[in-house]
């Protein structure tokens, strides 16, 4: 998952999370003595990489994907 050294293009984001979410994913990030970003970063690249196929999700992520499945 994880790219080879020299290879990273990264690009800034910004998200929004509920507080509830990120005091668990601070606390998972001390007790694994990694960051808060590391474990975003590592979320998201695993989403990517179930969800990357096409394949309808289960989880509802947006009012249009709501609407295309009526």
């Amino acid at each position: 998952m994880a790219r080879p050294r020299g290879q990273k293009h990264p690009v800034r984001l910004s998200v929004s999370i509920d507080e509830k979410d990120h005091a668990a994913i601070s606390r998972l990030a001390a007790d694994m003595n990694l960051s808060t970003a590391w474990i975003v970063r590592r979320a998201v690249s695993e989403f990517v990489a179930r969800h990357d196929d096409g394949a309808q999700t289960e989880l509802p992520l947006s009012p249009r994907i709501l609407k295309e499945d009526r």
